[in-house]
């Protein structure tokens, strides 16, 4: 199930690179719509390619000894697409977080990392690849007393706390597209979502999406992920789309207790 919600968010900054600024890493920590490209450390914009120039530019996959984790594009003409390609043909698989309260389902799992944004409230956090192909954040929030534990309430509760994180900074949103799955069988909702993130005299685009989940007796956990274009505009939508149909519903919180980040 399918519906558009239009939403938009836009303001200004002269800010140029989370890993240069604590403030713009917090702040594309806490908008899952904006991760990837902000916290990636957005490219300069470039003109978009046509399809015949893409097609003339295929080169192989990269060498399977050059995949790593730092690099899982290995040694690609375009790493990028190579890991993009790489994800989206890939296995599923599940990494755990520090405590083993969560198995956070993501393909190549074995190529992902581990890592924390500083500087913001978040439970915890995946890259692919230091060049930021694809990013996984997962966040445990607490619901007010009486409020009805289920997917909507903490999808509502999730925006309403993150979405005004985005004023801050230049960010515009295509409408968002709610979707309606099964997870233990109780109704999960995400959306997903196109965006363009400036930072001063830089500018990336980026696909994203993110699933509110009822795991806990009075917490929500919340899973994002983001894929910036670079150019490859298809495979960054396949590849956030793939989370939404095969592998959100495939996370698992191994208690019912709510899990806390150490």
């Amino acid at each position: 199930m399918r519906r558009i919600i239009s939403v938009r968010s836009s303001s200004s900054t002269r800010t140029r690179s989370c890993r240069k600024n604590a403030a713009l890493r917090w702040a594309c920590a806490v908008a899952p719509l904006a991760v990837a490209v902000a916290c990636g450390g957005a490219q300069p914009a470039k003109p978009a390619a046509s399809s015949a120039t893409a097609k003339a530019a295929a080169a192989p996959p990269p060498t399977p000894a050059t995949v790593t984790v730092k690099e899982p594009g290995g040694d690609a003409a375009d790493p990028h697409a190579a890991a993009l390609e790489r994800l989206l043909s890939a296995p599923w698989g599940l990494r755990s977080d520090k405590a083993d309260a969560l198995k956070v389902p993501m393909p190549d799992s074995d190529n992902w990392k581990r890592v924390r944004y500083f500087g913001v409230e978040h439970y915890v956090g995946f890259r692919y690849g230091d060049d930021h192909h694809a990013l996984l954040i997962g966040f445990v929030q607490d619901l007010p007393a009486g409020t009805p534990m289920k997917s909507d309430t903490c999808m509502r509760h999730f925006e309403a706390w993150g979405l005004p994180q985005t004023h801050a900074f230049d960010v515009k949103f295509s409408p968002f597209e709610s979707h309606l799955t099964r997870w233990q069988k109780q109704s999960l909702e995400s959306r997903s979502v196109d965006g363009k993130v400036n930072l001063g005299f830089i500018a990336d685009e980026f696909s994203g999406a993110w699933a509110a989940y009822p795991a806990y007796q009075d917490a929500c956990l919340v899973l994002a992920v983001a894929v910036p274009w670079r150019d490859h505009k298809d495979l960054a939508q396949k590849l956030r789309d793939r989370f939404v149909t095969e592998g959100f519903q495939q996370m698992v919180a191994t208690s019912g207790s709510k899990p806390e980040r150490k």
